[in-house]
């Protein structure tokens, strides 16, 4: 392969980092270990970068899946360019290198593209500790837009016919600026650490001819009201007739209902949702959900009466539990079918996924197909900008702020009400020939 994967799988770069200077690992990854040796033959010091490389991503970057995944694809392929394209360490690199490779990653050569999704870059041997190479792999991926796969699979199947999709591969914008802010994270790091004398990124991208300028506002993704009750009587019609759509249904109404990130009901290693972060707040009130959201900063939601009633009494029930939890019970909310242990981010991920897939054929069946265009991009996360933009008008910013885990009302206001933008339209539309 001209472009060798050169890190393994976020689970095993420790390990192979270690191995690196070990006679055993020409054993254990013998194509990576002549393809680094070719490398080396041809005057890249290609041992000596992968190490650097691997340190990066087990030191700085950390072990955040979603994190570490997106800052190794780019300094991996970054890399496997200055090797390959380039003839030389990354070490070397100037400012000439890194426009050539954002030209590289403007538009890539067709046969670098993989046609679906990411393949992993290695592959157990049967039950030994090697490491093969998967021929599959490449180091772009055609990501096509979610609503087109949605479309062609179950609102317009004759349009995947005529699709083309490497011909229409493109980088956006936002891959663009997430490919810089990578990029440079990787530099900054090799010139902290001596390295190199200089960071080259920040140079290219103030001139970078592809990357426009300005940000307009961008509405926050919602469900309308007639889609969000198909939603509700779709996934307890299929709840009431398979008891494996509970866990679905409770799931897609906590994200809206209860304003949560995915990632907030998902076993993480810092934490895993139990049943017994549900409970009756001091007050008398009612009940709250301790939640630790993002930069694992912790806060209380509030569980609506008619969640309880409607949503959590049911769900529990169908676990064979106790219609409410108590305060000392350690059962995953989330829990796997099969071992009983929670369930990660990607698991609740696919179960969102199937639950807009329903909602969709529904919306087929009835004939909306508009409605069913609108939605077929859509991702867990509408489902909390719903739910968000519904109880503005019950609640207040500041309180809407702290339900959401925002740091600032501003940012909450900023997202969801928007007062300068939505001003600015009035005026417009009075505006005369």
């Amino acid at each position: 392969m001209q472009y060798h994967p050169i890190t393994d799988s976020f689970k095993l770069i420790t390990l192979q980092r270690e191995l690196l200077k070990q006679p055993e690992f020409k054993y254990i990854y013998p194509s990576l270990d002549s393809y680094l040796t070719t490398m080396e033959n041809q005057g890249v010091p290609a041992y000596r970068d992968l190490d650097i490389l691997l340190s990066y991503l087990i030191n700085v970057i950390g072990n955040a899946k979603g994190t570490q995944t997106r800052f190794r694809n780019e300094a991996e392929r970054y890399m496997l360019f200055c090797w390959t394209d380039k003839h030389k360490s990354v070490l070397k690199s100037n400012v000439e290198d890194v426009r050539d490779y954002i030209d590289w990653l403007w538009s890539p050569p067709k046969a670098l593209i993989a046609d679906n999704t990411i393949a992993s870059r290695y592959k157990a041997k049967g039950d030994s500790d090697v490491r093969l190479v998967n021929e599959a792999w490449r180091p772009f991926v055609l990501r096509g837009a979610k609503a087109n796969r949605k479309t062609n699979e179950f609102i317009s199947p004759e349009r995947a016919k005529l699709a083309k999709p490497k011909q229409a591969y493109s980088l956006n914008q936002t891959s663009l600026q997430n490919s810089y802010a990578s990029l440079n994270v990787f530099f900054k790091e090799l010139w902290e650490t001596e390295l190199i004398s200089r960071n080259p990124v920040s140079l290219v991208k103030k001139s970078c001819k592809y990357l426009v300028k300005g940000k307009i506002y961008q509405p926050p993704h919602t469900l309308d009201d007639e889609t969000w009750q198909l939603f509700v009587d779709t996934l307890t019609t299929a709840a009431d007739e398979n008891p494996l759509f509970e866990k679905h249904r409770f799931l897609v109404l906590s994200l809206k209902v209860l304003f949560l990130r995915i990632s907030e009901l998902s076993n993480r290693d810092y934490c895993i949702p139990i049943f017994g972060h549900f409970r009756q707040d001091a007050s008398g009130e009612g009940w709250v959900l301790n939640v630790i959201g993002k930069g694992k900063k912790q806060r209380l939601v509030t569980v609506p009466d008619a969640f309880i009633d409607g949503v959590l009494v049911r769900y529990r029930e169908s676990l064979g539990l106790s219609p409410l939890p108590h305060i000392d019970e350690n059962m995953p909310i989330m829990p796997s079918n099969k071992t009983g242990h929670a369930l990660h981010q990607d698991s609740l991920n696919n179960m969102v996924e199937e639950a807009f897939d329903l909602v969709i054929k529904s919306l087929k069946a009835l004939g909306k197909t508009q409605q069913a265009h609108a939605i077929s991009g859509a991702s867990s996360h509408w489902l909390r900008h719903t739910g968000a933009t519904q109880a503005l008008a019950e609640i207040n910013e500041t309180m809407l702020a702290v339900e959401l885990g925002h740091a600032s009302v501003k940012t909450t206001v900023e997202v969801y009400v928007a007062p300068a933008h939505r001003d600015r339209i009035k005026k417009g539309v009075s505006r005369k020939l």
